[in-house]
């Protein structure tokens, strides 16, 4: 391929790359208020429950365990009422409503279990919109990515074709479809991370109570968990979104027909040792697979892959612009994103 038609590729292509990895931030950033507000909230109950009934901050695990007073009772079942309705309203997950049901219907029910309660309600909410953050911009990364790809694809060798405008259910079984080596999808991994957390919560919790320390103790130690969690959040998207966003261009190129591929790393001094042996190795389409041919190779991997074309662009730009009439259309090298998806990429009826 010629230099100057691969320098083009790279150019455009990097700054798709770009693009993405700027969402995957942008969504690292809503994490990051999420578990802001979950932490000041557990900090807040913590703070409250030693409050009530610890004697100078010192108690221990025989006086946590006695169960509430009427009016402790009373205040803790409407919490949890509370709670249910709001389950129920965000669609949480079984499990936790029924859990939430079984602690309100409870007569006898120790003051750490209630804060164990309170400090799981936190974590179900932050993790459940957590969900919704990161499905919103796996979303957004391979749509956008998909139809910016064909429009650099078409613009590059000055022919397109009308496509389809991406399909809601296909791609809702691309975002619930395994890729990693654990045969897990960022929906589980972020319930394994949540189920993580709360374990790690209740455990300090006990500990602390046991061990007769102060509340400020638990809120540090409690602090460095939410800490690493939100570490492992964010590295999680910045994956799945380096992940998404190769898969767009790889269904992308499979849909216009191009039939080899090159990738291609951000060169700099963070770049891992794999991405520069793998930087402008050029593979078949058939031969793609994430982490070992296509990105990602590894977590918080930039590199991404561009189209690749033995000779110049007339014999596999027509492959690529071809609609099933064979019909192909000019497509202006200064035409702009806007007036390309307007013009080319066809509505559903």
């Amino acid at each position: 391929m010629a230099t100057k038609q691969a320098d083009y590729w790279r150019e455009r292509f990097a700054q798709l790359e770009e693009a993405a990895n700027q969402q995957g931030l942008s969504a690292c950033a809503d994490l990051e208020f999420q578990y802001r507000k979950a932490q000041q909230e557990l900090e807040a109950k913590i703070a409250v429950w030693y409050q009530r009934f610890a004697d100078n901050n010192q108690t221990s695990l025989a006086e946590a365990r006695k169960w509430l007073t009427g009016k402790d009772l009373e205040e803790f079942r409407w919490s949890v009422q509370d709670y249910i309705k709001y389950g129920r309203e965000n669609a949480f997950s079984g499990a936790w409503t029924q859990q939430l049901e079984n602690a309100s219907a409870r007569f006898h029910i120790s003051r750490l279990d209630a804060l164990k309660l309170h400090t799981q309600q936190s974590a179900e909410v932050m993790f459940g919109n957590q969900l919704d953050t990161v499905d919103a911009a796996m979303r957004k990364i391979y749509s956008s990515d998909y139809y910016h790809t064909a429009y650099e694809i078409q613009k590059g060798i000055g022919i397109g074709r009308e496509i389809a405008s991406i399909d809601q259910n296909k791609l809702l079984k691309i975002l619930s479809k395994p890729w990693a080596v654990d045969g897990k999808n960022f929906s589980e991994r972020i319930w394994g991370n949540k189920n993580k957390l709360i374990n790690e919560l209740h455990t300090e919790l006990t500990r602390n109570i046991m061990l007769g320390k102060a509340p400020d103790k638990a809120i540090e130690n409690i602090a460095k968990k939410m800490g690493t969690s939100k570490y492992n959040a964010g590295r999680l998207v910045m994956t799945e979104s380096a992940y998404f966003s190769a898969a767009a261009q790889r269904d992308c190129f499979g849909d216009l027909g191009v039939e080899k591929y090159e990738v291609v790393a951000t060169l700099d001094s963070h770049t891992s040792d794999i991405c520069q042996r793998l930087d402008g190795k050029v593979f078949d389409m058939k031969d793609y697979e994430p982490g070992v041919t296509a990105p990602p190779f590894h977590v918080w991997c930039r590199s991404t892959t561009v189209p690749y074309f033995d000779d110049d662009f007339e014999s596999p730009g027509e492959r690529a612009a071809r609609d099933e009439d064979g019909k192909t259309y000019y497509v202006p090298a200064g035409m702009k994103y806007s007036e390309w998806k307007k013009e080319y990429v066809k509505q559903p009826q």
